[in-house]
């Protein structure tokens, strides 16, 4: 529920009234934006920390990561 918003000057003058409906539509077009610009699948591998690559190949040196990439 929006209600309408009094927009003052410094002096206390009132500049403009904005309406419920203009706020209403300013919000749900925003939503909207914000959840096209969302997305479920990402579209970078994920970095694998450094320390972690360098304890897993003293681990398991027969495995080369040129087996696995595509």
């Amino acid at each position: 529920m929006f209600y309408d918003v009094k927009v003052l000057s410094p002096d206390g003058t009132m500049k403009k009234v904005i309406t419920r409906n203009e706020l209403a539509t300013t919000h749900w077009d925003n939503f909207r934006k914000s959840e096209e610009s969302l997305s479920l699948q990402t579209s970078e591998r994920r970095k694998i920390p450094q320390w972690i690559k360098e304890t897993l190949d003293l681990q398991f040196p027969d495995y080369s990561e040129s087996r696995y990439t595509d």
